[in-house]
């Protein structure tokens, strides 16, 4: 199961904690006006996905994150759009299948 597959988000991050759980930080201060945390336990994969996620919550750009309407892609995307309504990855490679996709279903009357 990945932390993607739920549609409930509070199911999702419960999820996410449970799998974070092994990964902790120390903070070191010692630069003046920066915090930087040095993982001390847990995968280092993990980890560094962890800060990542962190970083995206605090900053207030995970909303943005996407994963692509193509069913058959599983891209994930940052949203750049104004609207944030943005659906593929790629519109030059899943936009125009689905587009194309869309257009033929319609023409054989589907």
């Amino acid at each position: 199961m990945t932390l993607l597959s739920t549609e409930d988000p509070a199911e999702a991050w419960a999820t996410f904690t449970e799998r974070t759980s092994g990964v902790a930080f120390t903070q070191d201060f010692s630069t003046p006006g920066q915090v930087v945390p040095h993982q001390i336990t847990g995968d280092a994969v993990v980890g560094g996905i962890t800060l990542h996620v962190a970083e995206l919550v605090a900053n207030g750009t995970w909303s943005r994150l996407r994963i692509c309407a193509n069913h058959e892609c599983a891209s994930v995307f940052y949203d750049t759009t104004r609207s944030r309504t943005r659906r593929w990855h790629s519109y030059e490679i899943c936009g125009n299948r689905a587009n194309v996709a869309t257009h033929r279903a319609r023409k054989s009357g589907r």
